[in-house]
């Protein structure tokens, strides 16, 4: 086992694996059984493409409440008269576009 297993989504992944493997041997199911040592003697792969799935799921979320805020932003500012607070919401919608273009990046390192 590698570094990973400190992680908890590792630990519960290798927990997962462990629980089938019991079940394939309770089951008497050797076939099943020499598939789930496989993957666990692979579980770095399996387990960083778990993460990596994981954290474009996350960023992805980000990416879509980001959104939603500039909409309502943009909303806010389509009804506004007061040159002050248009200003104010004009610098909120940058500070969300910058967020967004580094989410967007960290989004196609993932390769999402």
């Amino acid at each position: 086992m590698n570094a990973t297993i400190s992680n908890p989504i590792a630990q519960a992944w290798i927990n997962d694996y462990l629980d089938l493997y019991n079940y394939a041997v309770a089951l008497g199911d050797s076939e099943w059984q020499l598939e789930l040592i496989n993957k666990l003697k692979q579980n770095g792969v399996h387990i960083e493409r778990h993460l990596r799935e994981n954290q474009r799921e996350q960023l992805w979320k980000m990416f879509d409440s980001i959104n939603r805020n500039m909409l309502e932003i943009y909303d806010e500012l389509r009804d506004t008269k007061n040159v002050k607070k248009s200003e104010i919401l004009k610098e909120q919608v940058w500070e969300l576009k910058i967020r967004r273009l580094d989410i967007s990046r960290k989004l196609k390192a993932c390769g999402s």
